[in-house]
């Protein structure tokens, strides 16, 4: 008889019973047919060049088209609350992972054709012009990636010229995100040889468009009298941009290809030299990407919306004396009732504007007064409820053209002379029981370039005192921002151009999150890479050196510290900000801003250091009396939790709450050494845990 033969995926085990192999046996057969089918059908070619063209052109087509089709509320000024999130969370996944596709296919273009760096440089021109001849022939002043939103005209123009000219400019916009995008890779792999280089591009385009869409979306015509120069440089800015963040997001790798090298111990000077730029991008990067986020207080030249949406409705000053419910002016104090959820008595509800009311009563009387703030972020609307304001009005009392004197209301509040002594443009209203004064202010913030509108009224509230201008005055003196103010009637009849650019609140909303939680990852992963090359250098030259490590770590400490607070002493800390970072236009340390930065440099990166010392001090002790088999990856896992999990976020609340103060002199000696510490302590947990999960061995 024939022998029948066993079924290739049992086996019998020592009792003799049929069992299953291995999983990753049975995934590795798997993979291998999957491979051998591949070859096969393809016949051991790569695809062609003209099927990755096709198939990118098809990734920019449906990026341009998917979004605005999908949800086309979403670009037509819809909510921005968190919840859209999960509503729009989907489309926005989608766009980026598009991106990250066509970012990986370009590569794949790029990699196979371009085999000097003049192809890459003609592709660029030739993206170049193609994207800025259309935006510039449709007027625009900086760079713009519309989607395509059925019902919208961007241009003005006929539908089918309006689509044609979106698609052109979208596409080639998009292809040159993805060209900046992958150029960092370009270079890295050339010399650094990638395992899996368009997986790369792919991953690394999907976690850049998130910054790169905040970008489009908030930034300003860079200022030229040229206007397609203006243009070529806000298309630069952003372009740089992603240029500078592949850089950033593909330093791992290359700490990674370093530290794994070739079976040779790597270069101290490329060791070191990784390891300052990694110090220098945690110093820089968070900063300079969302300054706001370590910022306290109030940012006046461009605040947040949360503070837009009440800006000129007069609050207290919030400090011992006066709280922010308590408005002091000449004319007395103004209690905050609070604020008014109710109806506006000028029955202006039908004003599309986000609205923000607030009652006040003055102290000793019964007089109430009432502000109201509609804040726009579209100039089309703001000028067309202007109008609906003036129509309605007009109905229920009498509306004029005035101009306001509030000379030593403005002078009491400390405003400059020269602007207490002008007089400003607004609408007198007087009702059968209500009188007030209607202002409206035009991009008052970021030096005129903000795209924010506002109609601001202050009147009587239901009981009316014997002079009610004066109050009324003291209170618009209060929040006034004499360069922004304009006459209400002004340019009603004039028509406004239509917005080449969607709002895209819901789109830019999720992206300024997804921005904001990289960085807060992105900062101790950095941290982490700085110390695996940190732990790499320094034990390659304690051993090449025959250095006894006991006797090493302290002498390090020790210098590190030292250099840490002579920054100190010569900017007269009393205590040590870690991680101080750098942020645009500030002045932390009381000087010039280069000698600031300087000084900031110095304190840091010697402060961070001696924080790295810390956390790898664990893993050169123990290394003898438990290995690990991995050490430089089980580094980089300890600098990146020890960093995310404890430095940062305490040193942070200290510097938002100034804890910890010693005596003056002790104090930055005691706070670096605590961070030392502390960083040490965890690190030797986070070692023990990963000895004990498996994850030791013996060194090879």
């Amino acid at each position: 008889m024939r022998a029948v033969s066993q079924p290739t995926w049992l086996f019998a085990d020592e009792n003799g019973h049929e069992a299953r192999p291995d999983r990753s046996v049975e995934m590795r057969g798997i993979r291998e047919s999957i491979t051998r089918w591949t070859e096969d059908h393809l016949g051991g070619r790569p695809p062609h060049t003209v099927v990755i063209a096709e198939l990118y052109l098809l990734c920019i087509s449906l990026l341009w088209f998917l979004p605005g089709f999908l949800a086309p509320e979403l670009f037509g000024g819809g909510n921005t609350y968190p919840f859209i999130i999960f509503e729009y969370g989907g489309v926005y996944l989608l766009a980026a992972v598009l991106f990250g596709c066509s970012a990986a296919l370009l590569f794949a273009l790029v990699r196979r054709k371009a085999g000097s760096g003049l192809r890459v440089l003609a592709l660029a021109v030739a993206l170049v012009l193609l994207y800025l001849v259309p935006a510039l022939l449709a007027g625009s002043m900086q760079m713009i990636l519309p989607f395509y939103v059925p019902g919208w005209a961007y241009f003005g123009l006929s539908p089918a010229v309006d689509v044609l000219m979106s698609a052109v400019i979208s596409l080639s916009g998009i292809g040159l995100l993805s060209l900046a995008t992958i150029l960092p890779i370009l270079l890295i792999d050339r010399y650094a040889p990638m395992k899996r280089p368009y997986a790369t591009a792919a991953v690394l385009g999907t976690l850049l468009f998130p910054c790169l869409t905040v970008a489009i979306f908030r930034i300003d015509p860079v200022p030229s009298l040229v206007p397609w120069l203006s243009l070529s440089l806000s298309t630069l800015s952003v372009l740089c941009l992603g240029v500078a963040g592949a850089a950033v997001l593909s330093i791992p790798l290359v700490v990674r290809r370093l530290l794994k090298g070739s079976g040779n111990p790597p270069q101290q000077a490329r060791i070191f030299g990784l390891l300052l730029l990694c110090l220098l991008l945690v110093w820089f990067v968070p900063g300079y990407l969302d300054p706001g986020c370590f910022l306290t207080g109030y940012d006046h030249s461009s605040p947040n919306p949360w503070l837009k949406r009440c800006w000129f409705v007069p609050q207290g000053p919030g400090d011992l004396e006066y709280p922010w419910s308590t408005v002091p002016t000449i004319e007395g104090n103004y209690l905050i009732d609070e604020p008014c959820l109710g109806g506006s008595p000028l029955s202006l509800s039908s004003l599309s504007g986000k609205v923000y009311r607030t009652v006040y009563t003055r102290e000793h009387t019964e007089e109430r007064y009432i502000a109201e703030q509609w804040w726009y972020e579209n100039e089309r609307t703001f000028r067309s409820d202007k109008k609906a304001a003036l129509e309605s009005l007009t109905g229920f009392g009498e509306i004029s053209e005035t101009t306001l004197d509030l000379g030593d209301h403005l002078r009491a509040a400390g405003f400059e002379r020269s602007d207490a002594e002008r007089e400003y443009p607004a609408w007198l209203f007087v009702g059968k029981t209500t009188r007030g004064y209607i202002l409206t202010y035009e991009r008052p913030f970021d030096d005129g370039r903000s795209n924010d509108f506002f109609i601001v009224y202050y009147g009587t509230y239901s009981t009316v005192g014997p002079d009610p201008d004066r109050s009324l005055k003291a209170l618009i003196a209060q929040r006034l921002s004499p360069s922004a103010i304009r006459a209400p009637g002004e340019g009603l009849d004039e028509e406004v151009r239509p917005n080449r650019m969607p709002e895209a609140k819901p789109f830019l909303y999720i992206s300024e999150m997804i921005r904001y939680a990289g960085i807060l990852l992105l900062t101790p992963f950095l941290f982490g890479c700085s110390a695996a090359l940190l732990f790499a250098g320094t034990l390659t030259e304690l051993e090449t050196r025959k250095r006894r490590i006991v006797g090493a770590i302290p002498l390090l400490a020790a210098v590190l510290l030292f250099l840490s607070l002579i920054s100190a002493y010569l900017t007269g800390s009393t205590w040590m900000p870690i991680p101080p970072f750098y942020l645009p236009t500030s002045e932390p340390l009381g000087v010039s801003t280069l000698l600031d930065a300087l000084l900031n440099l110095m304190i840091f990166l010697s402060a961070l250091t001696l924080i790295g010392l810390g956390v790898i001090a664990p893993y050169l002790l123990l290394k003898r009396h438990l290995p690990l088999k991995r050490p430089c990856r089980a580094v980089l896992v300890s600098g990146t939790l020890v960093f995310g999990i404890l430095i940062y976020p305490l040193m942070m609340m200290h510097a938002v709450w100034q804890g910890l103060r010693p005596a003056p002199w002790i104090s930055p000696f005691v706070w670096m050494a605590l961070g030392f510490c502390l960083a040490a302590a965890w690190a030797v947990v986070i070692y023990a845990v990963q000895a004990v999960t498996g994850r030791g061995g013996k060194s090879p």
